[in-house]
């Protein structure tokens, strides 16, 4: 005779799965794990924010809307944008591309904190932005998907209003075919507003670096973060970036 099966969740018993991990599975109320992830593959003697459009990434001023269009007429899949609204609220959109065409989004943004392709023809890069369109290239860029990806790459969070982000580990990688050059990468922060300021720095060539924070950054609402990098040459430097950390939902007493 077997006895019946009892059906237990392991998360249930408490301390049996690790807190992050039951974060991660939704079970801690108030709180969730924040991933952000960014590439440049072009950094050279300029400082350059880690992200896939390259430059030193600029903010919007205000909370503005935007236009969503494609480098190639064939695409026409449907994007998600995740962003911050007027007072950093959170906010998204689904948006389907008209090709080259600029499709104007519903909301208004006043942060862009990454958008995806979730279905449909990516034909080339997608881009977000306002101003001008030229061959479906806004004039200011404030997201892109480069084609394969399917999501963008930017090493950029701005915190949403009613949360605190406690940033607890970031890494920097770089790759070039000279042994002779350097990246000098940095964690900027810009706590709301004051002028941005250095949280980490590090020297790399042509290697991985992770850099934990063993007591997190404790970061408010309106927070920007990103990571920045510059070669010690002018010539081309693949970097990549990561950072993580708990958003959690601020107490009020």
């Amino acid at each position: 005779m077997s006895l019946p099966t009892e059906k237990l969740y392991t998360w249930q018993r408490g301390t049996d799965v690790p807190f992050r991990t039951r974060v991660s599975m939704g079970k801690v109320v108030d709180a969730r794990p924040v991933f952000v992830f960014g590439y440049n593959p072009d950094v050279q003697n300029v400082e350059e924010t880690i992200w896939d459009h390259g430059g030193l990434y600029a903010y919007p001023t205000s909370a503005t809307t935007m236009t969503i269009s494609s480098s190639s007429a064939s695409t026409n899949a449907v994007v998600s944008i995740v962003g911050l609204g007027a007072g950093y609220v959170e906010q998204t959109e689904l948006i389907t591309l008209n090709g080259q065409t600029p499709v104007t989004t519903t909301k208004s943004y006043l942060r862009i904190n990454g958008m995806s392709a979730l279905s449909g023809t990516v034909a080339d890069s997608i881009y977000l932005g306002t101003g001008t369109v030229t061959a479906g290239v806004p004039a200011t860029v404030y997201a892109r998907i480069i084609n394969g990806n399917n999501r963008s790459e930017m090493g950029i969070y701005t915190v949403p209003a009613g949360y605190e982000f406690y940033f607890d580990h970031g890494t920097v990688s770089h790759g070039s075919d000279s042994s002779n050059a350097f990246i000098t990468a940095r964690l900027a922060y810009r706590l709301p507003g004051l002028l941005f300021q250095t949280g980490a720095k590090v020297t790399l060539n042509n290697i991985f670096i992770h850099f934990p924070f063993e007591y997190p950054l404790l970061l408010p609402a309106g927070t920007d973060i990103e990571t920045r990098g510059i070669c010690s040459k002018q010539q081309l430097n693949a970097v990549a970036t990561s950072f993580q950390g708990l958003l959690v939902k601020t107490e009020i007493f």
